[in-house]
């Protein structure tokens, strides 16, 4: 795993022992590989760190002799024969990820991200121009946290602790996000958002430009239909072209020289990928692809126990399995994660971080996911626009097929999607408000924050900057949907966590489905490659016949493990409900409303038992992160919101023009 650090001091003012700082906080090893370079106010810092011995210590900054311009690069380039070319550089001449990003930055100046595919966040400082250049990947494959202070200082890491770190970036909690976490989807209320007022993630698929004068903020891509070729007709095609565009994902992550697993869910998603890494391992004769799974074999009936053992005799695995029955000596480092969680968003993410930590042991430095895959094949309401677009048969036969799968009538089906579809857009804009206002006291009065803090906050506006993510009337395509739903904030956000709790064992996430060209492939999807007779996904079912065991490939649940594992850890800490919740509730009352508060340890008693005790442990996940030092008072000082308020390319941001 790969990160990155730096800082520009715009005001001149020496910052002796800052990159030292931000290089400790920004590590989660004990013997990491560090690299650093600084010329008067300017340092840059990356560290590097394998659980394999032996690899080669990969190449993290660069600098250019005759400009004097210098990079720093957390990459991992897709189609990196295809910028060489670009650039004119033979494949005979060794070139590392940032040298590349370098000579891109030398080529195309602050057009260069457009050029650069895969995951990926960097820096250039070019003192030709007095200016720092900061980019971040298309689909949030890597964090880039960011500090800025008019004419004073910026600063940026591959992670929040990282920027915070410098000795004069302030502390100062951004109690809005207390909010976004304490409310049930407002985690993706942006791109931008921290846990502290002074620092923000930048956007993926942008760029930041820092004079001593000013920053902008640039958007350089966006997913949009009618991008690519003439497209695929049939079903058999259509499965072709699918088969194909994750086959070149997953070989791109397949490259280089780290050792590479897998998780293994027993979903379709994840082992579809894991299918298609192993084949292409045992191909290549290379070693099997170690492989990670959760099951609980003493839990009777468990699906996702069920499927996972139907795959772990595939001769193309190397399977490492966790127990939620026997966690053995793994136990007590599991429960570290309950106090060393980057952000409350993550504290319940404990099944993946168990994940990794198999994956470390392993000596596996990444981990290839299908989390994705949702939002990649399922975009959307194919049904509703069937109704909508006069597809009767088709919506018929869908309706007929969720009944069989999922149960109920095919009229409990087709109604809510047809009073959707029908709805004119006149009525829709009048009922909204109404609608919007209903939902807004819905969200305070089942959630657990106080009414004061709700109107402190403006709790109104921020779920209304939810809304406005996505269009008030259903989109009439699928394609146009779908690039949407890929573009939101919940995707991002979703990396994002997965990165954090990757990081905590030096293991790096990768995800094929984020890679561009199969990005532009899925998003013209007709509605029939979505929906087929009831299926989900039917393309990618029909893309993996023959290729994995049919109950797999036919599953349709969703049931997973990590409830199960939250209660485990969180019960060792003490008897359920714990003693001390209205202690804990009191505690938290600048946020927690007491009346709120009450009702939920009431709830523990009775038949919401569960709903109650998940919210409850959220309620513990944030007192542990604020008395580790999560934040550091509430009063915000003059720090600018470079990213914007609302939508980050509202305000000064411009599109670039260039490829798609």
């Amino acid at each position: 795993m790969k990160a990155i650090f730096g800082y520009w001091a715009l005001d001149g003012v020496p910052d002796a022992g800052a990159l030292t700082a931000m290089r400790h906080a920004g590590v989660h090893c004990a013997k990491p590989h560090l690299t650093q370079w600084s010329e008067g106010s300017l340092g840059f810092g990356a560290s590097w760190w394998s659980p394999q011995s032996g690899l080669l210590i990969p190449k993290l900054i660069a600098r250019h002799p005759e400009t004097g311009c210098v990079a720093v690069a957390d990459a991992r380039l897709d189609e990196s024969d295809a910028l060489r070319h670009a650039l004119e550089i033979p494949l005979s001449v060794a070139m590392s990820a940032v040298d590349l990003i370098l000579l891109a930055w030398l080529r195309w100046g602050d057009n260069c991200a457009e050029r650069i595919d895969g995951d990926f966040a960097f820096a250039i400082y070019d003192p030709r121009k007095s200016c720092l250049f900061l980019a971040r990947d298309r689909m949030a494959g890597r964090p880039l946290y960011v500090h800025y202070l008019p004419g004073k200082l910026l600063a940026f890491g591959s992670s929040s602790p990282a920027v915070l770190a410098h000795p004069r970036v302030p502390h100062d909690l951004n109690e809005a996000r207390i909010a976004d976490f304490l409310i049930e989807g407002l985690e993706g209320v942006d791109f931008t958002s921290t846990f502290h007022l002074a620092i923000e993630r930048l956007p993926p698929r942008h760029t930041l430009l820092v004079t001593p004068e000013k920053c902008h903020l640039s958007r350089y891509w966006q997913l949009e239909p009618g991008c690519i070729g003439p497209l695929p007709k049939g079903d058999d095609e259509w499965a072709e072209a699918l088969t194909a565009a994750m086959e070149r994902a997953v070989a791109q992550r397949l490259a280089g020289p780290e050792r590479v697993g897998s998780m293994l869910s027993g979903g379709l998603d994840s082992t579809s990928l894991a299918i298609i890494a192993g084949e292409q391992l045992q191909r290549a004769g290379r070693t099997r692809l170690p492989t990670f799974s959760a099951i609980h074999s003493g839990l009777p009936g468990c699906k996702e126990t069920e499927a996972v053992c139907q795959l772990l005799d595939m001769p193309i695995f190397e399977p490492y399995v966790t127990d939620l029955a026997d966690l053995g000596d793994r136990f007590p480092r599991l429960l570290t994660f309950l106090d060393e969680f980057d952000e409350p968003f993550d504290a319940n993410m404990s099944l993946l971080d168990a994940q990794y930590l198999a994956a470390a042991e392993a000596g596996v430095d990444s981990v290839i996911d299908g989390v994705d895959g949702d939002g990649l094949f399922s975009a959307g309401d194919a049904l509703r626009r069937q109704i909508r677009s006069g597809h009767w048969i088709a919506a018929r036969e869908n309706a007929r097929g969720l009944a069989r799968i999922h149960g109920g009538q095919p009229w409990q089906h087709l109604l809510p999607a047809a009073r959707s579809a029908i709805m004119p857009a006149w009525l829709r804009r009048l009922l909204w408000p109404m609608r919007s206002r209903h939902r807004r006291r819905h969200y305070v009065e089942q959630s657990l924050i106080a009414p004061e803090f709700a109107e402190r906050i403006r709790l109104e506006e921020r779920l209304e900057r939810l809304r406005a993510l996505r269009s008030l009337s259903p989109l009439p395509a699928p394609e146009p949907e779908a690039a949407e739903a890929l573009m939101h904030t919940f995707p991002v956000v979703g990396l994002e966590r997965y990165y954090r709790v990757a990081a905590r064992h030096g293991v790096t996430p990768l995800h094929p489905f984020t890679e561009r060209r199969l990005l532009e492939l899925c998003v013209h999807f007709p509605d029939r490659q979505r929906l087929r007779d009831g299926w989900s996904k039917p393309i990618l079912r029909h893309a993996m016949s023959g290729r994995m065991p049919e109950p797999v490939r036919l599953r349709v649940d969703k049931q997973h493990l990590g409830w199960r594992l939250e209660l485990i850890l969180w019960g060792h800490r003490g008897p359920e409900p714990p003693p001390n919740s209205r202690e804990l509730c009191s505690q938290l009352s600048t946020w927690i409303g007491s009346s709120q508060a009450e009702m939920l340890i009431r709830q523990l008693d009775g038949p919401a038992r569960d709903p109650a005790l998940g919210r409850l442990l959220c309620m513990y996940a944030l007192g542990r992160w604020l008395s580790r030092g999560g934040g550091c008072g509430l009063d915000g000082g003059p720090i600018v919101n470079v990213m914007g308020s609302t939508a980050p390319w509202d305000g000064e941001v411009r599109q670039s023009g260039g490829r798609k």
